[in-house]
C-alpha cells in the first residue's frame, strides 16, 4: 500500500493503490510550475528560506539553517549558472548565434528514492527538481516526512512580485508529492518506477542496484548517487601554520554533522609529519570535539552501533601499534595507527588518525568510491597537483574544513540540473 502525506497541493495523509492520482495532480501542478519564470521560482524559493529560519519549531533541527542559507538567491542563481550557463533557457527559446535556438525543456515527473542517512537529502533533491521546472514524486523514509512537511508548509503563505505579476509559493507546492511505501514490494517499486521521467537514486550499492534494474520508461533519465567515501589530510604547513587548532574545530563539525551517517562524512584523518607528535594533534582533536554544540556532542547512538564502538576502542587500547583517545562515554572517539589505508567506517563520530610522511603516500588509495577529501594544503601549487591527481583517480570534491557537506553542484560528479532538462532545438532557417 502506498501512503501520500503531501499532493495536489495539500497536506493530507491517505493510502492509495496505485499512482494514477498522485501521477494526474504533480502533472497539473507541474504544468503551472512550468509557466513561472525561473526568476519568479528563485524568489519564492529565497523567501522559503528566510522563513523557515524564523520558525522556531523547525530552525533548530541540524541541517536546517544551512538549508536556508543555501537557498539564497544569490546561491541559486550560481547553481543555475553553472548548469545552464544562463537561466533564460529555462523560460524560452533563446538564440545562440549558429541559425537556430536552443530552450532547456523540464524533463517532466521526477521519481525519488531518498536515502535514510541524512533528513534533509530529500528537501535538497526536490528543490533540484523545482529549479528545473519538474513535477516531483519523492519515495521519503517515514521518520524523515515530518521534516520535510514542515519545511514545505512554508510555501503557501509566500508570495512575491516579479515584473508586474504576483507569484506564489502554491504553485511550486502543486508539482511535489511525498509518499512512502515498503520498499520490498516488487509491485509498488515498479509502478513508482514506471511513472518516471526521470529517476533519482539516492542509497547503498544493493539498493542502487535493485532500483536500477526496475523497469523504467525508453525514455526514462536514471541519476544515481550510489555510496561514498570521504577522508581529510593535512600537510606539515597547515599542521604547523598558527590557525590550525581553530580549524579543528571546523573540522570536528564536519565529523559531527550527520554523526558520519552522509558519505560527506570524514572517517579517516591522515597528517603529514610535523613537530608536533600525532598524539599531541589527537588530543587538540579531542579538546575540539568537547567543544561542540550539545546538539552535536551527544547525539543518540543505536546500540548496535555502541557495541561497535567499545570494540574498537578495546582494540586500540590493547594493540602495541595502535591507541585510542576518547571521553568517558560515548560522544566521540579518536583511533591512532600507523597504517596507510581507508579504514571501514564506524560512525558515531569515530575518526581515525594517522600520520604520514608525505601526503602523496595518499593518493593510491583513492578511486571512483572517494566524494569528499578535505585538504589543508596551503601551497597553491602543492594543493593544484594534489588536486588534479586524486580527481583523476575518481574524488569528486576536494573542499576545506568546515565545508565537507555543503551542497554544491557538481555534486558527485553530477550536474544535476543540466540531466533534470531536455535541451531542444529550434531552427531559425
Amino acid at each position: 500500500m502506498i501512503t501520500s502525506y503531501l499532493a495536489g497541493g495539500k497536506f493530507e495523509t491517505r493510502s492509495c493503490k496505485d499512482f494514477d492520482e498522485i501521477v494526474q495532480d504533480v502533472t497539473k501542478g507541474r504544468e503551472t510550475l512550468a509557466a513561472l519564470p525561473i526568476d519568479a521560482i528563485i524568489k519564492i524559493l529565497d523567501h522559503l528560506g528566510k522563513n523557515i529560519l524564523k520558525n522556531p519549531e523547525i530552525n533548530t533541527i541540524p541541517g536546517v539553517s544551512y538549508i536556508s542559507l543555501w537557498l539564497r538567491r544569490e546561491n541559486l542563481d550560481r547553481i543555475c549558472q553553472v548548469n545552464y550557463t544562463d537561466k533564460r533557457y529555462l523560460d524560452g527559446f533563446c538564440a545562440t548565434g549558429s541559425h537556430f535556438q536552443m530552450m532547456a525543456q523540464p524533463r517532466g515527473i521526477v521519481c525519488h528514492w531518498i536515502a535514510a542517512n541524512m533528513p534533509t537529502l530529500g528537501f535538497f533533491s526536490i528543490t533540484q527538481a523545482v529549479l528545473s521546472k519538474n513535477g516531483s514524486i519523492a519515495k521519503m523514509p517515514k521518520e524523515y516526512v515530518p521534516l520535510i512537511l514542515s519545511l514545505l508548509n512554508e510555501l503557501p503563505a509566500i508570495s512575491v512580485d516579479y515584473e508586474g505579476r504576483t507569484y506564489t509559493g502554491k504553485s511550486i507546492l502543486g508539482a511535489i508529492a511525498l509518499v512512502t511505501f515498503e520498499g520490498k514490494s516488487a509491485d509498488a517499486s515498479e509502478k513508482f518506477s514506471l511513472t518516471a521521467d526521470c529517476r533519482i537514486i539516492f542509497g547503498g550499492s544493493e539498493a542502487v542496484r535493485a532500483i536500477a534494474r526496475l523497469p523504467s520508461r525508453d525514455h526514462c533519465e536514471t541519476i544515481i548517487f550510489g555510496p561514498k567515501y570521504s577522508f581529510a589530510v593535512f600537510d606539515r604547513e597547515y599542521i604547523e601554520s598558527e590557525g590550525f587548532r581553530k580549524s579543528l574545530d571546523l573540522f570536528v563539525r564536519d565529523v559531527a554533522v550527520f554523526n558520519q551517517m552522509a558519505c560527506s562524512s570524514p572517517h579517516v584523518l591522515f597528517l603529514e609529519k610535523s613537530r608536533y607528535p600525532v598524539e599531541e594533534i589527537a588530543s587538540w582533536l579531542g579538546e575540539a570535539f568537547e567543544r561542540l554544540p550539545p546538539a552535536l556532542r551527544v547525539q543518540e547512538i543505536p546500540t548496535g552501533l555502541s557495541a561497535m564502538i567499545i570494540n574498537a576502542r578495546a582494540t586500540y587500547l590493547l594493540s602495541d601499534n595502535a591507541n585510542c583517545i576518547s571521553p568517558k562515554d560515548l560522544g566521540w572517539t579518536i583511533l591512532l595507527n600507523q597504517e596507510i589505508r581507508l579504514e571501514e567506517p564506524i560512525q558515531g563520530k569515530c575518526i581515525f588518525t594517522k600520520e604520514i610522511n608525505s601526503v602523496d603516500e595518499i593518493i593510491p588509495l583513492v578511486n571512483h568510491k572517494i566524494q569528499a577529501i578535505s585538504i589543508g594544503i596551503p601551497d597553491p601549487a602543492k594543493r593544484e597537483s594534489f588536486a588534479r591527481q586524486v580527481t583523476s583517480r575518481g574524488a569528486d570534491r576536494i573542499v576545506i574544513p568546515g565545508t565537507m557537506h555543503d551542497f554544491t553542484l557538481p555534486w558527485d560528479g553530477i550536474m544535476t540540473l543540466n540531466r533534470l532538462v531536455r535541451w531542444v532545438v529550434l531552427r531559425e532557417n
